[in-house]
């Protein structure tokens, strides 16, 4: 209902105010003037005048019983308003006849109020966290900045300790440097050596192969020497022979000589001449003898000298071939020592580079060392200017850390401000015995869950120092590893769980029973049979009855209408659903033609209206029970049936509110999420530490967001 229509109706109510007790007067003053009057006509007005009076006295007094309950139920807000108690529902326009005004402003200065404080709530949540990070920040920066103040003083002395250092250095680089270039010089005198070397063992080793080329023909030599003797030796032993034969002839001449002596005598005379004959082979029998002995003599000499040489010749073969051993090593170790000349000739090429790169390095580390000795000086420098900028650092910090304990203070009275202000539970003071741990489940695809986690989040702040961890889970989508990841969490050592019930399987329920871990759920309650302590939310069935007659109101009463809602899986919408239909039944001129069943996606629940639209010409409104608030609003705007059709819906974000200052969308029933996260975080909390259960149900305050209570 729009502002316009509110105060037209507020003056409607006064003008009949108005209006019926001027005739009341009016009425009374004739009936005095006709009870004066004795005719019967008077009698007849008298009674007609009674019964009008009395029918208007009536009209006035059910006008006056409901102006009256309008003021009772304002004046009741008022006094809860003022008492600090925020958390109370809207109070609707039909129930406020005459103060609809007053009524729209109170909605809106509550509003207000409430949207300042959960604000404010969700400001001292940041904060909060700002100011303690900041204080552990500084408390780290304080430190560090001290050991850095501790450390530079040592770093001053380390400073000019290596400035030292380095001049140590730097001499310690020349002196390097000059040795180089020794060992560099000592390199390339020790390489023309080896080169030389290497030119006398190159020509050693040719000589050597000459030597060895001329042993060879001395050991030839050598052994035809020894073979010749040995001929000898066998030709003189032949010669001995024929010398015992030549004696063996000379006997025998010798006794032929004999034979003819005695032949010679016995012959007489005759035989004189064979005497002389004789005589003269007995002389030279005697006189061969003689020289066979003396060729005996010698040969058997030769024989023992040619023994003799054979045997030094032999001898000398022997040593010879020994020798030639022996040359052979001294060869093959001449060889080597050429080789390994080479080698070494080699090694010392590289050796010599290596030397002269190193010199060369050596001079580059020198003027690197001048560098670094120019940059000590300045490290020096630098030093002792960060020391002092380190010490009015601290001071600095010193300063910010008063601050911040400032801030502290100032959110500790924010926080103890926003308690006068009773818009959710309050923990109870005493802290928890025992660690306890709370986890809360919660999807975080919307704005609407995003509220719910700050007032998770506030709730984890008031519960600061109470030895309870409250961990947020967010489930970016439902599936079925989601599923099975839930029905882990009930395996965990958890005391409590808090979950929308929707989410959770038998397996889960299962876990959390055998485990006897406290359950409860928000937003959307568990199905039956299932145990839980308290449900935190709306109340669905009574918010879709306000839904659907300030649809009906929008129309003027009657109309075609659709639904637009996801499959019916989960509680809420049924319940929703058939608050609706309850309703309406009531209605006979206001007619459900259709319900679109779609998706929560925006984009998929644009298409579907628009399908709906294209088919259902005549459509006067369209409550949305589930998600996609924005499609419906675009598919409503783009077809240019903003002013046709009139849309209300549960939930808002940002995009709605801005579809409502449109006139795109007539509502939104708002079902206080903040409250929702953060009353069921401090309901179990004070559960499981008094044991005291909560109400069975906890339903959020409902609001109704129109054009009246949207702000630009």
């Amino acid at each position: 209902m729009s502002e316009p229509d509110v105060r037209g109706k507020q003056i409607n109510t006064r003008v009949l105010l108005f209006t019926t007790t001027s005739l009341i007067i009016f009425l009374l003053a004739l009936l005095i003037f006709l009870n004066s009057s004795d005719s019967k006509i008077a009698n007849i007005l008298l009674s007609v005048g009674l019964f009008l009076v009395m029918a208007l006295a009536g009209v006035l007094l059910v006008t006056l019983i409901r102006f009256f309950q309008a003021i009772n139920l304002i004046n009741k807000n008022a006094e809860r308003l003022a008492q600090g108690k925020l958390n109370i529902s809207d109070i609707m326009t039909d129930k406020a006849r005459g103060l609809e005004t007053l009524a729209i402003v109170f909605n809106e200065m509550k509003r207000n109020l409430l949207n300042f404080i959960e604000t404010t709530k969700t400001n001292v949540i940041v904060l909060s966290d700002a100011v303690d990070k900041v204080t552990k920040s500084l408390d780290m920066s304080y430190k560090g900045n001290e050991h850095i103040a501790s450390n530079m003083a040592t770093a001053a002395e380390k400073a000019q300790e290596q400035l030292r250092i380095v001049n140590e250095t730097l001499e310690g680089i020349q002196e390097v440097t000059e040795r180089a270039n020794n060992i560099t010089n000592t390199l390339a005198n020790i390489e023309a050596f080896v080169e030389n070397t290497v030119k006398v063992t190159k020509e050693s080793a040719e000589h050597v192969d000459k030597y060895n080329e001329q042993i060879d023909i001395i050991s030839a030599d050598l052994s035809d020497t020894a073979a010749f003797i040995q001929a000898l030796n066998t030709h003189l032993n032949e010669i001995d022979q024929v010398n015992g034969l030549i004696i063996n002839i000379t006997e025998q001449l010798k006794l032929l000589s004999l034979n003819s002596a005695v032949e010679a005598a016995r012959a007489g005379e005759a035989g004189k001449g064979f005497v002389v004959v004789a005589q003269e082979m007995n002389k030279l029998s005697q006189a061969t003898r003689e020289s066979i002995g003396q060729i005996n003599n010698l040969l058997n000499n030769i024989l023992a000298s040619n023994d003799k040489v054979s045997e030094s010749i032999t001898n000398c073969v022997q040593s010879f071939e020994s020798s030639r051993e022996i040359f052979n090593y001294v060869r093959e170790s001449f060889y080597t020592i050429n080789k390994n000349t080479y080698i070494l000739s080699d090694d010392m090429k590289k050796a010599y580079e290596e030397s002269r790169l190193i010199n060369e390095n050596t001079k580059k580390i020198s003027a690197q060392g001048l560098t670094l000795h120019d940059a000590s000086n300045e490290i020096s420098s630098i030093t002792q200017d960060v020391a002092a900028v380190t010490q009015e650092s601290l001071a600095e910090n010193e300063e910010i850390n008063n601050q911040a304990l400032s801030l502290q203070n100032m959110l500790a009275d924010i926080k103890k401000l926003l308690k006068r202000y009773r818009t959710s539970i309050l923990p109870v003071s005493q802290a928890s015995s025992k660690r306890l741990k709370i986890a809360f489940l919660s999807p975080l695809d919307h704005a609407f869950w995003e509220s719910v986690r700050q007032g998770v989040l506030y709730a984890m702040t008031e519960l600061k120092g109470k030895n309870v961890n409250v961990e947020y889970i967010p489930l970016q989508q439902i599936d079925r590893s989601t599923e099975a990841y839930i029905s882990q969490l009930a395996n965990e050592k958890y005391d409590g769980i808090i979950l929308p019930g929707f989410v959770g399987n038998k397996e889960f329920f299962s876990n959390a029973r055998r485990n006897k871990i406290t359950l409860m759920s928000f937003y959307n309650d568990f199905d039956e049979g299932i145990e839980r302590v308290s449900y935190f939310g709306p109340d669905n069935f009574t918010s879709a009855t306000m839904a659907t007659e300030t649809l009906i109101r929008a129309i003027n009463g009657e109309g075609n209408i659709a639904i637009v809602r996801a499959p019916l899986v989960t509680e809420v919408f049924q319940e929703r659903r058939s608050a609706i239909i309850d309703v309406l039944q009531k209605r006979k001129k206001v007619k459900l033609v259709t319900e679109i069943e779609t998706d929560i996606d925006n984009v998929l629940v644009y298409k579907a209206v628009k399908e709906a639209l294209n088919k259902f010409h005549r459509l006067s409104g369209i409550i949305v029970i589930s998600g996609g608030n924005a499609g419906v609003a675009r598919a409503v705007k783009e077809m240019g049936l903003a002013r046709t059709i009139k849309i209300v819906c549960f939930d808002y974000d940002n995009e709605v509110l801005n579809y409502i200052r449109e006139g795109v969308i007539h509502a939104a029933i708002g079902q206080d999420p903040f409250s929702q996260g953060h009353d069921s975080v401090i309901s179990m909390y004070n559960y499981l530490v008094t044991g005291k259960k909560p109400a069975s149900n906890s339903y959020t305050r409902t609001e109704l967001v129109d054009i009246s209570s949207v702000s630009e």
